[in-house]
């Protein structure tokens, strides 16, 4: 088997991953006839008007340019909400990595807003498992 080398950097983190698949995203291919760029933008903007110019987390001002949009249910498996600002989190971007470093908080995170919108998140898992 080739070995396979990734680095990743991370804020201030450098990691080298060896032997891992990394999940290559087709940005035309998930869009499939919508205008996904222009969709995106405007549920940033609407976000970030939401959210006062601070991040959600710490509060801390941040600029738009600045801020990070983070998906609280993954826009990968669940595309529906995608654009949906109740979703979104605008964070700054300590925080932004603070939460993908944490699975616990970020699974936390996940079940309430997926509570929010009426489904249980552990039974979709459960019924994905078994597929």
């Amino acid at each position: 088997m080739k070995t396979r080398m990734y680095r990743l950097k991370i804020g201030r983190w450098r990691l080298v991953l060896a032997n891992c698949r990394l999940k290559k995203m087709n940005p035309a291919g998930r869009a499939k006839g919508h205008n996904y760029t222009a969709a995106i933008a405007a549920a940033r903007r609407r976000r970030y008007e939401l959210s006062g110019g601070c991040c959600e987390v710490c509060g801390r001002s941040i600029a738009l340019d600045d801020a990070d949009m983070h998906h609280v249910l993954p826009f990968a498996e669940f595309p529906q909400y995608g654009t949906n600002p109740q979703n979104l989190d605008m964070l700054c971007e300590d925080c932004h990595h603070a939460i993908h470093l944490n699975p616990y908080e970020n699974l936390r995170r996940m079940e309430q807003k997926a509570c929010d919108f009426g489904f249980d998140l552990r039974k979709y898992y459960k019924e994905k498992g078994k597929e």
